[in-house]
């Protein structure tokens, strides 16, 4: 992938949890995807647990942010950002991405972050507000890409890491 004297970069995948559900087996097969290409990888959820924390690849980090719900995990989450400076930061799922984005310009280190979400987003007034000003500023939206069981978990990281920088000689 890289130069043998650089470590690969490493990135950051923040979900709700990691549950048998549609955002939870996106955020599995986009991590292992990720870490197969060689990329180091910390996945990151509000709460500990879930059955979908087995699936992962051993050498895929996992850190528990303490936290009850995914909207108050902003803070904590812009502190690893600002701590461990991940090359990007994917956000699986609507409100996961709404707070990987706030995170990442919390933490301003200008890491690219990307939004996998569900096809159509829970609506609300302020949601609305928080999408209209926080997606134009990801590296990419993909919409759809976590309720369609069609969507290859290897298409997308191809394409999160493609609006990263990253050579797609590298995968």
């Amino acid at each position: 992938m890289n130069s043998p004297s650089l470590p690969p970069p490493r990135l950051a995948v923040f979900v709700s949890g990691l549950d048998d559900s549609p955002v939870g087996r996106a955020a599995g097969g986009v991590a292992n995807a990720v870490q197969r290409w060689g990329y180091g990888l910390d996945v990151i959820a509000p709460m500990g647990g879930g059955p979908l924390r087995a699936a992962l690849h051993p050498g895929i980090g996992q850190i528990d942010l303490a936290k009850r719900h995914t909207g108050t995990s902003v803070l904590a989450l812009s502190r690893i950002v600002a701590e461990r400076r991940p090359a990007g930061l994917v956000g699986v799922g609507s409100d996961a991405g709404l707070v990987a984005l706030a995170a990442a310009r919390l933490a301003r280190q200008g890491t690219p972050t990307a939004v996998l979400e569900t096809a159509l987003p829970p609506g609300g007034a302020l949601r609305r507000a928080l999408r209209g000003w926080l997606h134009p500023r990801a590296a990419i939206v993909l919409s759809g890409a976590v309720t369609n069981p069609e969507t290859d978990p290897e298409a997308a990281a191809r394409l999160v890491l493609t609006a990263f920088g990253f050579p797609e000689q590298d995968r």
